[in-house]
């Protein structure tokens, strides 16, 4: 007996919170623990966790509840509408601005300067974050007001073959207004999606060629190692690189199913498709973000923590020409 498309849905939701509560606990402890003091990367890495335990604990539970046959109110179905799409924007907002700290970072290793990076970036990084979050609920908040869950799907029958897809069809939420759907719901909303993962795709390419081009630097022909603080920006390039080519093709892949999900809608394992796109970058990315700091001291993305002398032996006798 083939399992139905609300079994591999409930397990799909269940893997997925399971693995994502792991996941972004372990990362939250393994930063929060690294430094002694609130660091930019901190706030940021801290904001990343928060939205995917949102994205999981939130919009997947919901999931769980309407597939185990409690249908959800009109205000259910905006709230994992709302909060999926939240969701998604801020972990591609936040990716970029991570993506972007860690090219500033390492640009300045490629092409110094010769100055001291901003002391006030740690303030100024803290506004965009703050600032993030205000624009995504601010964005989204339509969602919530000038939507409403058609009638006639509450009374949609179960042999119908969209029953199949029930939170992605019988929970659907429509605009009263048509034009205000198609702006706002069909090109607004899409485009503060895929613009930031065209910037970040941008980014990373710029961080690669960056990174071949540190991999043929020499200092008056002599290659010079890598400190701990340039371990950690070049480890960072390499896993938003890696992060990049993760969430695009997820976000592009769930599109595509999404506008052609009333052709799919046979398919019994479609849901649970939908739900691992949707939410496994934020099951699954905590890993790799762990990795970056991996026994390493967490270098603040303002300057370098200044380490404290090796304090000398008392019993020694220092050499005079030291």
């Amino acid at each position: 007996m083939k399992p139905s498309a609300d079994v591999l849905e409930i397990i799909a939701c269940t893997i997925l919170i399971f693995v994502s509560v792991v996941g972004n606990t372990c990362l939250f402890y393994s930063t929060k623990y690294i430094t002694g003091r609130l660091q930019t990367s901190f706030l940021l890495i801290f904001s990343i966790i928060f939205v995917h335990l949102i994205k999981n604990l939130v919009v997947n539970v919901l999931k769980i509840v309407y597939s185990s046959g409690i249908m959800l109110d009109s205000a259910g179905c905006k709230a994992v509408h709302f909060t999926a799409a939240l969701t998604t924007s801020l972990t591609i907002w936040f990716m970029l601005h991570f993506a972007l700290l860690y090219h500033r970072k390492l640009y300045q290793i490629v092409h110094p300067l010769g100055e001291d990076p901003s002391l006030d970036q740690e303030k100024h990084t803290l506004k965009i974050v703050f600032a993030l979050w205000v624009a995504g609920v601010t964005a989204y908040i339509p969602v919530l007001i000038y939507t409403r869950k058609p009638e006639h799907l509450s009374a949609r029958n179960d042999t119908d073959p969209l029953s199949t897809n029930k939170i992605y069809v019988n929970c659907l939420i429509v605009f009263g207004n048509k034009q205000v759907e198609f702006y706002y719901g069909k090109i607004f909303l899409v485009l503060i999606d895929i613009l930031p993962l065209a910037v970040l795709v941008f980014v990373c390419f710029w961080m690669a060629f960056l990174l071949s081009e540190k991999k043929k630097m020499t200092y008056g022909d002599i290659w010079i190692g890598d400190d701990d603080s340039e371990i950690e920006i070049l480890r960072g390039a390499k896993f938003s690189i890696l992060l990049m080519w993760i969430i695009t093709p997820l976000w592009i892949s769930h599109f595509i199913l999404v506008c052609f999900l009333k052709d799919l809608a046979a398919y019994v394992f479609l849901p649970a498709v939908l739900t691992v796109l949707s939410s496994s970058f934020s099951a699954f990315s905590p890993f790799l973000l762990m990795l970056v700091n991996y026994k390493m001291e967490l270098v603040s993305f303002c300057g370098d923590k200044e380490k404290e002398p090796t304090p000398q032996p008392t019993n020694v006798i220092l050499s005079p020409y030291s």
